[in-house]
């Protein structure tokens, strides 16, 4: 049984380095194709003795036939387990670099052993406490993932060195050794050795195990399953972003064309027209995640990820980011609230972020701090609308929030997984969208730094709960709200008690302004009204003050945010 230690010592070179002698000396014997065909009985030879040099010749050329499938079928093995080493490696050397930035170390044995964190301030030590169990878990999981990947490694090859020796690769008996091929034979031996990849974890499983199954995958497997199996990849939480992206466009594709087709048969058969309708709407908002990932000009926009794809449920579903969210130095993923579809205005709110990109770079840029930021649209849940009676009070229901925040929860957990250094991360909520992500936060282990909640009428799903900021399990002091003026999701909703304790007056939430305001700088900043103008620019240029202060906490500044009066 191959160990954790067996598969920190293994070495791809061993084999990688063998391919070349092996395609050597099958490139020598398939070069004998010719003459094996000139191999005759001569002409008017007759008789028993002819019959027997036939018989020799007939078993010399199928001897070679499946000497040359047992070469071809050890050159693709040798090559393909030396790949696939190179994934494992890369799983060993991930999970290490995790363990020694968060003072843990794996054993031989895979034990992973915590080292003890540095001292922390009192009020931190929890939420500290709570990250490194997280830390040790993702770890344990890392060393599983690596160790079943090496022993289907182990065993797919064992496999083929078994037919090898058995002599069973193929059976040239059968051939016709007229038109014999060696080249053929020696195709047929490597279809058998054709290598499976290792199948990703259940669809439920922890974001951590989805991060370690990708990492100990070579980039050739990735490739193949990016092209062959988008689905396995594309929504799997904790796979790199823009392997996800990848996948999710080659998904696009296949969506569009699998709606157009069924959309196609129920018209010409004169189908059910809710069916029809629904088909419509789906193919209406893959051609809008299609524009949005697309530049005018029809070229591919490589300044954004694909992040997740959903055609399932009510209402197709999407997350698209801004930036790099594998190498961004600050990430912060927003989820917009009631009335929000992909293809309604999904694009808005893509814009919207790219624009609080851009602020908070720019903020980072006059520290002369070249860091990056990445900001990513999660429309992952089902988000409600108004009730028939334009009532606010039915723009929640504690089934699609609690299913959105234990989505977000492990989205966010994702990024996180994917990277083996963490972000500076902040969640950004919206009207529902703050209770989403309320809920996502109170998951704990997400690695989000901050959190900023706007337009909020709330940040718990459960009337008459009195939370507090602390519930978010966001470092003390790293939670903020925004309240604009004559927002009556905001004001008013809040007083009903439905959604928690109201964030403009919650505990350990820090209160930052969307009135008119000058900015640390002295560049003046508009006001915000209403429910949906807080990432606004005015057409001058000029950001909002809630804008403005949305990107210092993404920019990992917060000394620039305007406190509310």
């Amino acid at each position: 049984m191959v160990t954790w230690g067996d598969a920190v010592r293994w070495n791809p070179a061993v084999l990688q380095d063998a391919v070349g002698a092996i395609n050597a000396a099958y490139n020598k014997l398939v070069a004998c194709s010719d003459d094996l065909r000139d191999i005759n009985t001569p002409q008017g030879w007759h008789g028993d003795a002819a019959s027997a040099a036939a018989g020799e010749v007939n078993q010399i050329i199928d001897g070679l036939e499946e000497y040359a499938a047992d070469i071809a079928a050890l050159r693709r093995a040798a090559g393909d387990t030396g790949d696939a080493i190179t994934g494992v490696q890369n799983g060993v050397k991930e999970a290490q670099a995790i363990a020694a930035a968060n003072h843990f170390t794996i054993a031989g044995d895979g034990a992973v052993v915590d080292n003890g964190a540095p001292e922390v301030p009192e009020e931190q030590r929890e939420l500290v406490a709570e990250e490194r169990h997280r830390v040790a878990e993702e770890l344990k999981d890392r060393v599983e993932e690596v160790v079943r990947q090496a022993i289907n490694v182990d065993e797919e090859l064992c496999s083929v060195l078994g037919l090898i020796q058995a002599g069973q690769v193929i059976d040239a008996t059968a051939n016709d050794n007229e038109h014999t091929s060696l080249a053929a034979a020696g195709n047929a031996g490597a279809a058998i050795a054709f290598p499976s990849i290792m199948p990703p974890p259940a669809v439920d499983a922890d974001p951590s195990m989805n991060a370690a199954w990708w990492a100990a995958l070579s980039d050739k497997e990735r490739q193949q399953l990016i092209a062959q199996h988008p689905d396995w990849v594309g929504n799997r939480d904790g796979v790199k972003a823009s392997d996800r992206s990848k996948a999710n466009l080659n998904l696009l594709q296949q969506e569009k064309r699998s709606f157009a087709a069924e959309l196609d048969r129920l018209k010409r058969e004169d189908g059910d027209s809710d069916e029809i309708a629904r088909l419509e709407q789906r193919l209406k908002a893959l051609d809008s995640i299609t524009g949005m990932m697309h530049n005018p000009d029809g070229s591919l926009n490589t300044n954004r990820q694909l992040m997740s794809l959903d055609m399932t449920g009510d209402h197709p579903k999407a997350a698209i980011a801004n930036g790099d969210v594998d190498t961004a130095q600050h990430v912060a993923v927003f989820t917009p609230g009631m009335n929000s579809t992909v293809d309604a205005n999904m694009n808005g709110y893509v814009n919207d972020m790219q624009g609080v990109r851009h602020s908070a770079e720019d903020m980072l840029r006059r520290a002369g701090d070249m860091s990056n930021v990445a900001t990513v649209t999660w429309i992952g849940y089902e988000p409600s609308s108004f009730d028939d009676n334009g009532s606010l009070l039915g723009l929640a229901t504690g089934e699609n929030a609690d299913v959105g925040g234990d989505k977000l929860a492990k989205f966010d957990q994702g990024i996180n997984a994917s990277r083996t250094t963490d972000p500076h991360f902040t969640a950004l909520g919206h009207s529902q969208g703050s209770i989403v992500t309320g809920i996502s936060l109170t998951h704990g282990g997400t690695g989000v730094d901050d959190a900023v909640v706007f337009g909020s009428p709330g940040v718990a799903d459960h009337f008459g709960i009195d939370n507090t900021a602390a519930d978010l399990k966001v470092p003390q002091g790293h939670a903020y709200n925004i309240t604009a003026a004559g927002d009556p999701v905001a004001q008013w909703v809040p007083e009903t008690w439905r959604y928690g304790a109201a964030p403009y007056a919650m505990d350990g939430m820090t209160q930052l302004s969307a009135d008119a305001a000058t900015g640390p700088d002295g560049t003046p900043l508009a006001a915000s009204h209403g429910h949906s103008e807080y990432t606004r620019t005015t057409p001058e240029g000029v950001d909002s003050t809630s804008k403005h202060n949305i990107a210092a906490i993404v920019a990992g500044k917060p000394q620039l945010t305007v406190p509310a009066h």
